[in-house]
């Protein structure tokens, strides 16, 4: 059976559970559906740190009502400014981690970490030692660089404390950095490096007697230590030992020990201006030296005391031994007794060289751990790090 659309009150349009009333004016073809009522932005659920309390009655469409205090649901236009807040804050946060990753904070590890090993190696190796006042006009300008870039850092009054805060950090840094640098360096030359280039500058001999000498005329007479006074490295004879019965042994803190190199086979006028020596290695009363390679048959060479706070004491330790062995050294020379001189001599030098390297690494991670510890607070302090 047809209908007549004139006496159709809906003038024949498509009937789906909405009715005409929910199709625009004009597109009479058109039919329009709202979304469900769970995907509605009214009706989505918020997390409990964005949901807003409702200070008074809100009717939303449809009919429904929103009562006063409720905080379920977020108003019309709510959800657009949550949308420009969080993307506001993951700028920020963008900003911030891309601000600590950039050059300053690479030079807040690496600057004053090479400026600590620059000024060691200045203060610590050869050109200290063949131009120390050279050395010293080198780090001193870098102690003052270092001062005056801290002062300009913590004295410009119109820098806001966030961008302020790489320029301070390096100026505590290399304030650190030099003055460590500078201290630690001093203490290896002077305990490492200077006594083993001493050395290497001093002369070397060979086949030395220690008790007698014969001159170009023919005549033997007793070897003095004046003839040996640029002596760094001696070899003595083949028949030369320690006497350690003529020992002996001066407290002044510290032991400091003394036995003579002597000749055994000499008779009559011999020398005693040759001395081994070591600090806490024998007895306090009586004849008892165990410094160095005493005990080593192969021992026959000596390599020069070049420790000029040490040489005092040991001279007190052999008037000692003169007065109660009854001898004469007129001018004494103190050597550690060894087998092999050349090989003690690189043992002290490469003390100093792993004494550099180990200060390099250990360095290195204390610089990295203090850069750290100090990005970390100022991302947590400021918001924006210049």
């Amino acid at each position: 059976m047809y209908r007549d659309s004139n006496s159709d009150p809906h003038n024949g349009m498509p009937m789906h559970g909405f009715g005409p009333e929910m199709m625009h004016q004009g597109s009479p073809h058109v039919e329009i559906r709202p979304p469900p009522h769970h995907q509605r932005l009214e009706h989505q659920e918020l997390p409990e740190h964005q949901k807003e309390v409702l200070r008074e009655d809100v009717i939303l469409p449809g009919g429904q009502k929103l009562a006063q205090g409720s905080d379920k649901y977020a108003l019309y236009g709510a959800l657009e400014d949550l949308n420009m807040m969080e993307m506001r804050d993951q700028h920020e946060k963008l900003k911030r981690r891309r601000r600590i990753n950039c050059i300053p904070a690479l030079n807040s590890l690496f600057l004053p970490w090479v400026l600590f090993l620059i000024v060691y190696s200045l203060a610590s190796f050869w050109v200290h030692y063949v131009a120390p006042v050279f050395t010293w006009v080198l780090n001193t300008s870098i102690v003052l660089f270092c001062v005056g870039y801290a002062y300009r850092a913590f004295k410009d009054p119109n820098t806001r404390p966030d961008v302020a805060f790489y320029p301070t950090y390096l100026a505590i840094s290399f304030l650190l950095a030099v003055s460590l640098g500078w201290l630690l360096g001093d203490l290896n030359f002077w305990f490492n490096m200077h006594p083993a280039y001493n050395i290497e500058h001093l002369g070397t001999y060979l086949n030395v007697n220690p008790s007698q000498q014969t001159t170009q005329s023919g005549q033997v007479m007793a070897t003095r230590g004046k003839r040996y006074q640029d002596a760094g490295k001696v070899y003595f004879d083949h028949k030369v030992k320690l006497d350690l019965n003529r020992s002996m042994s001066f407290k002044m803190g510290d032991l400091y020990c003394v036995a003579p190199i002597v000749d055994p086979t000499c008779k009559g006028t011999c020398g005693f201006d040759f001395w081994a020596v070591g600090i806490n290695c024998c007895a306090e009363d009586v004849s008892d030296f165990r410094c160095g390679e005493y005990n080593n048959p192969a021992a026959k060479s000596g390599l020069r005391l070049m420790y000029d706070e040490q040489r005092p004491n040991f001279r007190l330790a052999v008037l000692e031994a003169e007065g109660v062995h009854k001898i004469v050294s007129t001018h004494p020379i103190f050597f550690h007794w060894l087998a092999d001189p050349v090989k003690e001599l690189e043992h002290v030098k490469r003390k100093g060289y792993k004494g550099f390297v180990l200060l390099m690494i250990v360095s290195f991670f204390f610089s990295a751990m203090c850069s750290y510890l100090a990005l970390k607070w100022a991302r947590d302090n400021f918001k924006v790090i210049d």
